[in-house]
């Protein structure tokens, strides 16, 4: 009997961390989530070329945003 109680105990205590890690996770999550930007579209065969553009102009689309150089 009493070992049946340790390892009930000790499911409890893994059910118990996995929600303390989920909820650490979610939190973190909402600390480092990205921010609006605006930033110049350089893509010359863009039609927003040369303008500032961010998120906030594509709300209704699925976008990928790409941050890279040109050598």
């Amino acid at each position: 009997m009493v070992r049946w109680y340790s390892q009930f105990g000790t499911e409890l205590m893994k059910i118990g961390l996995n929600k303390i890690t989920a909820k650490f996770a979610f939190i973190i999550t909402l600390a480092f989530a990205q921010g609006n930007f605006s930033l110049e579209d350089l893509n010359p065969s863009s039609e927003s070329f040369g303008q500032f553009i961010g998120p906030d102009n594509y709300l209704e689309d699925i976008v990928i945003i790409y941050f890279g150089h040109e050598y």
